[in-house]
């Protein structure tokens, strides 16, 4: 029997895949995908690439009718459903009926209401907690921080208006779902952390003697993990030593705006981000803002990678002690130091994170959350709907669809 058809909206572009919510993005519809579903997946497409030759088997993709840049412009979009979108989203369930609508990246909540009566469960999907992030972001006028407030108060507004409506809320770790507890339900809340598709094939990859900092620098809170790194960890002990190399997005501009610091080196955005950093000493996560899970930590972890970090950059990742942790600049500067003066005891620490990011940041792994959350969702909404579901989700029928990895 033929495998089940799901729909992935979100106004994510995700491609090219160069920052977090674009690579969660990806890995969430491939990950429906290992659990044996089609996927019609509705995205942005800020770059404007050829949406059609990114279409694989079993996973379709169109543009979607309203994106990322012009979101935030309008209060209006917060709480107003769009009519293009949800007539988008109708036509393709005319032509061949969803078993469920996934809306990701949280603000997709005010389009609930217009699908209610697909008589489909319904996923909301989050990347951190949007309004508290928002609240971390530094500005210096008044006017400035007026305008973050309004965001932000948008933001909450949103969160308690409209996830309540959703069947099933994805929550990226243990810390944003217990935020999310104190106004939604437990049983329509589901920890479903960052994860990647990466084969164990770095264990013998040559180390050169740097160690790395990736991210996307239009993101502030990687910014000022950089800055604080620079100005507080960067000195001249570790420059006799080894190199920082900056990886990602505007890494380029980033670092330029620190000034000529010896040993640094930008290498803006690359193909192969997960080889720059297996080929790398150690990856360091300097971060004290920002919320969800790091994927630069799971990467590092995929690739053998010894991981220096913050506790905030860490946090929600179960890593069993792989990590150094250091919370305060001597004591993350001694940290690198001891990834390089014991590179054996690196790479067995490393080893064992390998074995942890197969255990629950796999693919595999979560593509079994995915259909977990799925059934869940089914449930919830048959008890909410009288048990009255008119298109409901098989998952043995699911699982037997022959899906292959994406």
């Amino acid at each position: 029997m033929a495998p089940q058809t799901l729909l992935y909206a979100s106004y994510v572009s995700p491609f090219p895949a160069h920052s977090g919510e674009r690579i969660r993005a990806l890995n969430l519809i491939a990950g429906f995908r290992a659990a044996g579903f089609r996927v019609e997946a509705i995205v942005g497409n800020h770059d404007n690439v050829d949406l059609q030759a990114q279409d694989r088997d079993g996973v379709r993709f169109h543009r979607i009718a309203f994106e990322w840049p012009r979101l935030r412009q309008s209060a209006s979009v917060y709480f107003r459903s769009h009519g293009t979108f949800v007539e988008q989203v109708r036509a393709l369930h005319r032509a061949e009926p969803f078993a469920a609508i996934v809306l990701d990246y949280g603000f997709m909540g005010a389009h609930i209401g217009a699908f209610a009566g697909l008589g489909v469960p319904i996923v909301l999907g989050t990347h951190n907690l949007e309004s508290a992030l928002t609240g971390q972001i530094a500005k210096d006028s008044f006017g400035a921080k007026a305008a973050i407030r309004l965001r932000q108060g948008l933001e909450f507004a949103h969160e308690r208006f409209f996830f309540g409506a959703a069947d099933a809320v994805l929550c990226v770790s243990e810390e944003d779902r217990r935020a999310y507890a104190r106004f939604l339900g437990p049983s329509r809340l589901h920890v479903v952390p960052n994860f990647v598709d990466v084969p164990d094939n770095y264990a013998g990859t040559p180390r050169d003697n740097r160690i790395i900092m990736s991210g996307s620098f239009g993101n502030f809170q990687n910014v000022d993990g950089l800055d604080w790194f620079v100005r507080h960890v960067w000195d001249e002990t570790l420059r006799a030593r080894t190199t920082l190399c900056v990886a990602g997005g505007l890494s380029d501009r980033a670092v330029a705006e620190l000034g000529a610091v010896p040993g640094i080196a930008a290498l803006g955005t690359r193909e192969d981000l997960l080889g720059e950093m297996a080929r790398s000493r150690c990856a360091i996560v300097p971060l004290w803002l920002g919320g969800g899970t790091r994927l630069k930590c799971i990467e590092a972890m995929a690739t053998r990678t010894p991981v220096v970090t913050t506790s905030k950059g860490c946090e929600g990742i179960v890593h069993g002690g792989t990590f150094r942790v250091a919370d305060d600049a001597s004591a993350f500067r001694a940290a690198i130091h001891d990834v390089l003066d014991n590179p054996w005891k690196a790479a067995q620490e490393s080893a064992l994170a390998r074995a942890i990011f197969d255990r629950d940041y796999s693919l595999k792994a979560n593509a079994a959350r995915l259909a977990r959350v799925l059934e869940r969702a089914k449930h919830v909404h048959t008890v909410r709907n009288g048990g009255r579901l008119r298109q409901g989700i098989d998952m043995q029928t699911a699982a037997g669809g022959g899906a292959k990895r994406s």
